[in-house]
């Protein structure tokens, strides 16, 4: 079957390219086994596994999400030497010069992000953090230093560290600066639960979904040839690659990329042990590595990487979904990725950002360049 465009990769990046496409008025096929890619919900929909949270800044995606509840910075509860306390409690008093001037931080890069992020469907995300010098400074910074040039030691150690590790499964200092920054974006900006309405994206583009699995990418003669999971045969003239980016160096000449973060979890009914038992989240010192969640409906979210310790949080449980992400994000260095690497082949997705929103704006900045480009022989 032969196309102009197709679009490999669900997710919301993939998602993201398809909208615009449609909307500039081109054809095209989307082949995925699933929609959502790597972002899982429970089999009743009511409980993210993946992208668990969405900021007020969310421009792009907030259309197609709709708002369950405000996140609360009072539940949340942090373990240290035996010991638990929340957020808001009297040890936070001679942290809060520090917490102060790392607000004022946050808040002068989320005007820089937010404007670099307002041209994202338009430029590319390395030209607009290289053109300035602010970001530019943040993105090949990694953010210990940050941390230690502004002596903000303490503060991690006994709060942020530990919520960041929850957010994204890594020692902090060993993160850019720059996802250091927008993963603190939370503390200053209305925070949400949601439910991502999917079929809201793809409503009308939904008769060219095609469900199965790309297992190889030839090239000749200037066209690409894809063979599926299902045996089917597709060539086409444009291709875009919406897969992560581990699938994606295996159907195409590798690119170097960032390192990926794998993470596991279990979603479970049971009874939690009386020191993890709270009405929100349960963060714990990195070395643990492990993160736990009361979700609304009495249900419990364990996060984990390296060894699964479930039996040390809970007295007696019952399994609603076991998974992992191998990897779960690309987050770990300062290097950019080419989303054209050879002619008439475009790359979409989640590497090197931290939200849905970026995911989903990256896919959209793809389809410029597929709209934008002049077929090459």
């Amino acid at each position: 079957m032969q196309e102009e465009i197709i679009i490999v990769g669900g997710g919301l990046a993939g998602l993201g390219c398809a909208k615009r496409l449609h909307e500039a008025g081109k054809k095209f096929k989307l082949i995925s086994e699933n929609i959502g890619g790597r972002i899982k919900v429970s089999p009743d929909g009511k409980v993210n596994y993946g992208a668990y949270y969405i900021t007020a800044d969310c421009k792009n995606i907030l259309p197609y999400m709709r708002k369950i509840e405000r996140m609360k910075f009072r539940e949340m509860y942090f373990h240290k030497n035996g010991k638990r306390y929340l957020l808001f409690s009297p040890r936070i008093i001679k942290h809060l010069p520090a917490y102060i001037k790392l607000l004022w931080d946050v808040t002068i890069f989320r005007k820089h992000f937010n404007k670099s992020r307002g041209l994202a469907t338009e430029k590319s995300r390395q030209e607009l953090i290289e053109a300035d010098p602010f970001l530019k400074k943040y993105y090949h910074q990694k953010a210990g230093e940050y941390i230690r040039d502004r002596k903000l030691e303490s503060l991690m150690e006994e709060y942020l560290s530990q919520i960041l590790w929850g957010e994204y499964f890594i020692d902090s200092e060993e993160m850019p600066t720059f996802v250091f920054m927008q993963c603190l974006i939370p503390l200053i900006v209305p925070v949400y639960a949601f439910e991502l309405d999917f079929k809201n994206i793809y409503k009308d583009f939904e008769e060219g979904l095609i469900k199965d699995s790309v297992t190889k990418v030839e090239k000749q003669n200037g066209k690409f040839t894809l063979n599926t999971k299902t045996g089917s045969i597709y060539t086409c003239d444009k291709l875009v690659l919406a897969t992560p980016m581990n699938i994606t160096n295996g159907l195409v000449p590798p690119q170097p990329i960032k390192n990926g973060i794998d993470v596991s979890f279990f979603h479970v009914h049971g009874q939690i042990k009386p020191a993890y038992n709270t009405t929100g989240y349960n963060f714990f010192p990195v070395s643990i590595q492990a993160a736990l969640s009361k979700e609304n409906d009495g249900t419990f979210l364990y996060f984990y990487t390296g060894e699964n310790k479930i039996d040390k949080y809970f007295d007696n449980y019952e399994v609603i979904t076991k998974g992992e992400w191998k990897p779960a994000l690309f987050l770990l260095g300062d290097r950019y990725l080419n989303l054209n690497p050879e002619p008439n082949l475009f790359l979409a997705n989640d590497h090197d950002v931290a939200s849905t929103e970026d995911a989903f704006i990256n896919g959209m900045y793809t389809a410029k360049l597929v709209l934008d480009n002049k077929l090459h022989p």
